[in-house]
């Protein structure tokens, strides 16, 4: 059972926001009203305050899509003058809502330093279109912003310099969140994504057993994304939790720029329990883990693409494991691992809106990368090197926006000359144009993944289930196999109405899935789930999506084992990037830890 406070806490919220709401202009006074009449105007008030609607202007939404690359694009080449910075509160502060006006008085707004730290352009500089556009994605991508924009001024008669102002707007970062398993072990959460508007976050979690109410540890982590204006994030992680443990510290630079630089190194310690399959058991594992990594891009102007070069070391020693032998349990094997990652990549960002959000703007990535891994490992079962390719391309066409990636990894055994431990992931990604012509506004998604692996080895993770970026909503069952294909479909409405700044999107969903060990996938277990459900979000605080589903799940043998009524907090999904990551192998799932692999 998981339990989420932010649920309550978002309730709360809401029956207090417009607690003292302003009475509508023009009314007869209430003291000339009946009783009757008197309760009626009370309750069509509150309605009309709480639910309203907004007609939709399809000819504006048309116009916005390409809005920033033709408003920009006019001003390439000019010298930038002055840059301003415009901060905004929460909620608007002219609102005569109680609860509206008291949220932005306690909040305390973003220091305007910390908005100049996230400036990589700079007064002097020559306007280019690509990186003020990227600049802007940066600022709207702190957790702590609702939105930012960025305004172009001619500053001078001839208009040969141009001014920018920056507006940002603030998000309510303060949260708590409560998670609870049916063994009675439980967490309290309270964060700050924004302490003291300073952009850094600090969490405290409080780890205890509602059943016998036994003290189980406390886990802390704080982070700074941008430490002194250099780019390079930071953050840090210490704590336990009953048998949880992590300590760990870890600072990176992402290419951010198309000609740019990328550096990291990481170390931590992890002890956790863990299930393995199929042995059905728990056992208790533990490891150390520390890496480095750095590389370089090159903007390429005839190509309008980037060259990059990466590299990236770590070493991994398991402490607390179960059996291991050369081809027993390979998650668990000691080793040090150099990759060296190469390609190009070409990475862009249209504004669009109710893709992944509830009305804000989001930046939706487009472009491609196409690299090449390779590297040697070492370790205690024997030496052997990794090759690999990437490749993955997506762009807004007449239809929507279509991605495909296709991901090829191997280790190549030294002995004998073989390929073992193959792993092979396949994404395709799209979503449709906003349609309908009334104020709902509705957007299909699709999403299919193949996975497949071959000369796997025996133990932890060598197979795979339904889980991370290919579930089936709702299924009860646990089902493994080294051969997978799923579908997922969703069709989302996006309400017009919004309750107290918080909006509504309904959805229908219909997941497919083909999984199991034989090499001829559709020899292998069918499995589906249909429901509906309904997302709850308010923009402007930090507190998760909140998630209503009802569905059930079917087979080639009937109705299955399914999670009939599920309600949940979710974070909100993120599009997918193009810029390079730190080389990794290709496998199965994601293994990071906190970001951290």
């Amino acid at each position: 059972m998981n339990v989420r406070i932010a649920v309550i806490c978002v309730t709360v919220l809401v029956l207090s926001l417009r607690a003292q709401g302003r009475p509508d202009v023009g009314q007869p006074s209430k003291d000339t009203l009946p009783a009757r009449e008197k309760k009626t105007g009370r309750f069509s008030r509150l309605l009309y305050q709480t639910i309203s609607v907004t007609p939709r202007d399809k000819e504006a939404e048309m116009r916005a899509a390409k809005a920033d690359q033709e408003y920009f694009e006019q001003f390439a080449g000019k010298k930038i003058g002055d840059i301003r910075i415009v901060r905004e509160n929460v909620f608007n502060p002219h609102s005569k809502v109680w609860g509206e006006r008291k949220t932005n008085a306690m909040h305390r707004i973003t220091q305007e330093s910390k908005i100049r730290r996230d400036l990589f352009i700079k007064p002097g500089d020559r306007f280019d279109p690509l990186l003020v556009t990227n600049n802007r994605q940066l600022i709207r991508s702190r957790s702590y912003i609702a939105d930012a924009n960025i305004r172009v001024i001619p500053a001078t008669p001839d208009s040969s310099v141009v001014d920018l102002i920056v507006t940002t707007r603030d998000r309510w970062t303060i949260g708590v969140d409560l998670n609870s398993q049916s063994d009675g072990n439980t967490y309290f959460e309270l964060y700050d994504d924004n302490i003291l508007g300073w952009g850094n976050k600090l969490s405290v979690k409080t780890y205890f057993n509602w059943k016998n109410w036994s003290y189980g540890g406390n886990l802390f982590e704080y982070e700074n994304p941008n430490i002194l204006g250099s780019f390079v994030e930071g953050r840090i992680i210490a704590g336990k939790g009953f048998n949880y443990s992590d300590y760990g510290a870890e600072f990176k630079k992402e290419f951010i720029r198309p000609s740019d630089y990328t550096l990291g190194g990481y170390g931590y310690y992890r002890r956790e329990p863990i299930d393995i399959d199929p042995l059905d058991s728990t056992i208790n594992t533990s490891l150390a883990k520390w890496g480095v990594w750095g590389g370089k891009s090159f903007y390429i102007k005839n190509l309008k693409s980037s060259f990059f070069i990466t590299a990236h070391y770590n070493t991994v020693l398991h402490r607390e494991r179960p059996e291991v032998s050369q081809s027993l349990n390979p998650y668990f094997h000691n080793e040090n691992l150099v990759l060296f990652n190469t390609g190009f990549y070409k990475e862009q960002f249209r504004t669009s809106s109710l893709i992944y959000g509830y009305g804000v703007n989001e930046d939706i990535p487009y472009g491609y990368q196409f690299s090449l891994t390779g590297g040697p490992s070492w370790g205690e079962f024997g030496n052997r090197w990794y090759l690999g390719g990437k490749f993955s391309a997506g762009n807004f066409t007449s239809f929507g926006y279509l991605r495909w990636s296709f991901a090829l990894g191997s280790y190549l055994n030294n002995r004998d000359g073989r390929f073992y431990r193959t792993a092979l992931v396949s994404n395709l990604n799209w979503f449709s144009n906003l349609m309908g012509k009334g104020r709902y506004r509705v957007r299909q998604f699709i999403d299919v993944n193949l996975t497949r692996g071959w000369n796997r080895m025996d133990g932890y993770r060598e197979s795979f289930g339904f889980e991370d970026n290919a579930e089936l909503r709702g299924l009860g069952e646990e089902i493994y196999g080294n051969n997978r294909l799923v579908v997922n479909s969703e069709t989302v409405v996006f309400t017009p109405w919004h309750l107290y700044q918080f909006r509504f999107a309904l959805y229908g969903f219909a997941d497919l899935g083909i999984l199991g060990y034989n090499g001829n996938l559709f020899k292998n277990g069918f499995y589906s789930t249909i429901g509906i459900g309904v997302r709850i979000k308010n923009e402007h605080l930090i507190f998760r999506t909140i998630n209503i589903r009802l569905g059930f799940a079917v087979g080639r043998t009937g109705l299955l084992n399914a999670n009939y009524f599920h309600i949940n907090t979710e974070d909100k999904r993120q599009p997918i990037r193009y810029r390079p990551q730190k080389a990794t192998v290709t496998d199965y799932e994601d293994n990071t830890w906190y970001g951290w692999d």
